[in-house]
């Protein structure tokens, strides 16, 4: 044992010369100079695979702008031993996600698989990093892509907010222009200019590689050696020009073609490596961060002037902002400015209690923890620190950091940072909208801040009750990480409702944590977040309920007020209008995003008889229509024993939970369950087309058929379909995107429901090139229904989403969810566990049946939404 133990020792030696453990995390470079951070983890059979590049847009020049995004991806866009689309299909192929993304420090690349094809995906990361081909006709092509992108992101708010207070407010830092670069600039970039950006940055020691996840380090490390050989080049010099103090209040006012009213504050603050980053953070959390904070608590329940707000502390390598941003209602312009002013004013005038600064601490804490619940998470965590802070173990020192904050200091970063003069003030305004906001009236309001400058069954590991009054209680034990997860669900949703009274589920949602027999909606917030919990209500098309995670210690604490919200909502008539008020506010968000505007235009042409037409949120007659008594009624008809799931995992012991169950639920009584009749779609020939006139930069296009249940074998084969033709590796997106440069978004989705669902394809494109995206859809439709699938598509979309089980499950609550809703659903809570036979059993003449079944180029749904004709 001794000599085996010195022969791994002198192994990793060999290895590197810099090898360092911290704990569990080790550190060293390779030979070439490359970073590595490694921690193994075997709570999970996944592992989680990263390479972070320190090059982003901020070390671009203006000429360059956008260069490094356009790199991270042509990155994907072939090597020498792969083609273009053969990097993601050979990771999808088994489940797993690849991706990157660009920041304006870093760009970062990263691959989360099942552990058992770990070396598949190291492989394959190993070569897309190292040897990009950069192709001629692909780098056209993805070209057209990063444009289509950047249109989509002008049609959104809330991206022409953002990039509008980083333009404002960073008018000599490359961090104002950004991160995408500019239409015009990405079209005349050269090949040669984009394969000598690439050279000068992606040098091995700019590099980190960060793996976490079921792996042995010793062994990684080798794989490491003999995959990242890329030489050692030196790194040019960085020219990063410097932000000036900012002397003078900026505001900025646009409008569009919108519904809501979007606001975004900015102070400038320092960068990272700062002392006062450990107040700032916390700052944020006490101002915008969790239903108790102030900002929610004043503006947006007490006031009702906001349907959104948060806050943030953006602290990037060099300095950064504070931001306070989101939603004001209508006719509240002036008032909501005033009220956030006021509260950043009160903070600077009378500071902040240790309860507060106490439960901030807290929610940090607990971020960090939920951090570590997934092995991407953690992987992300690490590879942050090891870049920004240069050690990845710094994370420890960051909470320690925190733990050391006084109220003071608080106080203090507050005088020192949140002033007039170093505040830039963005809003987003309907077109012609009779409320005014001018400059002059909106820096009167700034400167008020110069004032104060059962029956028991077991399904394998997962313990099953029926409790005396009908719930029905599942729970999977799991010590890997101290937190548990909770979901209550009960059927219902807008499977349920009528025309008249859309919305009504998720109105009652979003009461249920509104007011209790025992708390108000703010102290309820408080007793969440001052365990550091997370407690949310959804609904959906088929059910409603409650979502709860928290760390094990408190299982207790966190239960019982899952339990309050479930049993005794009071329903509160002031708070009423205030989600009514919110919910009409998420209505003009809706409309303001193409996305789901477009997808809810699709299901209102595809049902005519069935619920699933209705919107989840409802219609803004409806809304406006529904009253007290109508929730209460549903409440009393549906929120109970006999109609409901509960599901826990994570940290607990099954006596426990067992015990807690029946005290915290013992109130909730048995009642008759009728459910409602629910008039079916019929099956009609014919093609359904809506054509939607929005002056838009982009024409968004959804087709799609009726489906099948999720209780109906086909759904195997269809989802089988779906993962073959969706995804970076699959036909829509190789096709549409990678070779003709149609779409930046394309994407092919199948959806089961209890009643029949729907399936079909999503896509935004440039006007000009709207008919031929539509001819291609239709083209690749048709041959699939005449063809199927080949043999290796069929292997790839089995792997893809067996391997996606395994990801998506790691965490308690996302397990807890998927126990709750399978059982309620009549799949049984360990359905799970059958699912991957389930996938493995499919064969391509399954995939060929259910594509002849159901995409019938005779009878769809057409929706077309975008600018009106030239």
């Amino acid at each position: 044992m001794r000599r085996k133990v010195i022969v791994v020792i002198f192994t990793l030696l060999l290895l590197s010369p810099t090898l360092c453990w911290a704990g569990e995390v080790l550190r060293c470079r390779l030979e070439n100079g490359m970073r590595v951070v490694l921690r193994a983890r075997h709570a999970a059979p996944v592992t989680a695979f990263q390479v972070w590049v320190k090059v982003g847009s901020a070390d671009e020049d203006l000429a360059e702008a956008g260069m490094s995004h356009l790199v991270e991806h042509m990155i994907f866009k072939g090597t020498d031993e792969r083609k273009a689309g053969e990097i993601a299909r050979a990771i999808e192929r088994y489940g797993g996600h690849i991706n990157a993304y660009t920041s304006y420090d870093h760009t970062v690349y990263h691959v989360v698989i099942a552990s058992r094809y770990q070396e598949k995906g190291l492989e394959v990361l190993a070569d897309a990093i190292q040897n990009p081909s950069f192709d001629t006709q692909e780098l056209t092509r993805e070209k057209e892509v990063v444009i289509e992108e950047i249109k989509m992101g002008e049609d959104d708010p809330g991206h022409r907010l953002h990039e509008a207070l980083f333009r404002n407010s960073f008018q000599r830092h490359p961090y104002g222009r950004p991160i995408i670069g500019y239409a015009e600039k990405v079209k005349g970039f050269s090949r040669d200019e984009v394969l000598n950006y690439y050279k000068k940055w992606y040098v091995p020691e700019n590099m980190v590689f960060v793996g976490v996840g079921d792996f042995r380090e010793q062994e990684l490390l080798s794989r490491l050696k003999v995959l990242f050989t890329y030489p050692s080049r030196s790194l040019p010099p960085r020219k990063r020009p410097s932000e000036p103090p900012q002397k003078t209040f900026r505001p900025s006012i646009m409008r569009a073609d919108l519904k809501e009213r979007y606001f975004a504050l900015g102070f400038h603050i320092p960068g990272v490596r700062d002392e006062d980053i450990f107040a700032l953070d916390l700052l944020a959390v006490i101002l915008g961060q969790g239903e108790s904070s102030r900002l929610q608590q004043e503006l947006r329940f007490k006031r009702g002037v906001v349907s959104s707000i948060y806050a943030y502390s953006f602290t990037p390598k060099d300095p950064g902002l504070f931001v306070i941003g989101g939603v004001l209602k209508p006719g509240r312009i002036k008032e909501g400015i005033k009220g956030i002013i006021g509260e950043i004013s009160r903070i600077q005038e009378e500071g902040v209690e240790k309860e507060e600064l106490k439960k901030a601490k807290v929610i940090m804490e607990v971020d960090f923890t939920y951090d570590r619940e997934t092995v991407q998470g953690e992987a992300r965590k690490l590879g942050y620190f090891e870049v920004a802070m240069g050690d990845a173990t710094k994370d420890k020192e960051y909470l320690q950091g925190i733990f050391r904050v006084r109220c003071e200091e608080i106080e203090k970063v507050a005088m020192k940072y949140l002033r007039p003069e170093n505040l830039t003030l963005c809003l987003l305004l309907p077109e012609g909208e009779a409320e005014t906001a001018d400059p002059r009236t909106i820096e009167e309001l700034v400167n008020g801040l110069e004032a104060t400058s059962a029956s028991h069954e077991t399904m394998g590991s997962i313990k099953k009750a029926v409790l005396e009054n009908g719930i029905i209680l599942l729970f999977q034990e799991d010590h890997s990480l101290p937190v548990v997860g909770i979901c209550s669900v009960f059927l219902g949703g807008v499977r349920f409702e009528k025309g008249g009274k859309a919305g009504l589920t998720h109105f009652l949602s979003e009461m249920l944590t509104r007011g209790t027999e025992l708390y108000t909606a703010r102290q309820l917030a408080q007793e969440v977040d001052s365990i550091g919990a997370t407690l949310r209500t959804f609904s959906g098309r088929n059910s409603f309920g409650v979502q709860a995670k928290g760390l094990s210690k408190d299982f207790p604490s966190l239960l019982r007020l899952v339990a309050e919200v479930v049993t005794k909502p009071s329903f509160p008539h002031e708070e009423v209008e205030k989600v009514r008020g919110e919910i009409l506010a998420a209505l003009g968000k809706e409309r303001d995003k193409m996305i789901p505007w477009t997808m809810r235009l699709l299901r209102e042409t595809l049902y005519e008889r069935h619920p699933y037409r209705l919107n989840i949120l409802g219609e803004e007659g409806t809304i406006k229509g529904i009253k007290r008594s109508d929730l209460r009624k549903y409440y009393k008809r549906y929120a109970i024993p006999q109609n409901m799931v509960l599901a826990i995992t994570g940290d607990a012991r099954w006596e426990e939970v067992l015990k807690s169950v029946k005290g915290a639920f013992k109130g909730l009584r048995r009642a008759s369950f009728p459910p409602p009749p629910i008039p079916q779609e019929l099956k009609k020939k014919g093609i359904k087309k809506k054509e939607v006139e929005r002056e838009k930069k982009q024409v968004h296009i959804a087709l799609g058929f009726l489906g099948t249940t999720l209780k109906d074998q086909d759904r195997f084969p269809l989802e089988v379909l779906e993962a073959a033709l969706g995804g970076q590796g699959g036909r829509f997106f190789t096709q549409l995107r990678d070779k003709e440069g149609l779409a930046y978004v394309v994407a092919f989705f199948v959806r089961f429901d209890l009643d029949p669902g729907y399936l079909g394809l999503y896509l935004s494109t440039s006007p000009r090139k709207a008919e031929q995206a539509l001819r291609g859809i239709k083209m690749i439709l048709r041959d699939v229904r005449q063809r199927g699938i080949s043999t290796e598509e069929l292997a790839r979309a089995k792997s893809c989403l067996i391997g996606n089980y395994e990801i998506d499950l790691q965490a308690p609550l996302a397990l807890a969810s998927t126990m709750a809703f399978d059982e309620m659903y009549g799949l049984r809570g360990d359905f799970y566990r059958r699912y991957p036979d389930e996938i493995e059993r499919v064969t391509q003449e399954d995939v060929l049946r259910v594509a002849r079944k159901y995409i019938n180029m005779d009878s769809y749904a057409l929706v077309i939404v975008g600018p009106s004709s030239p």
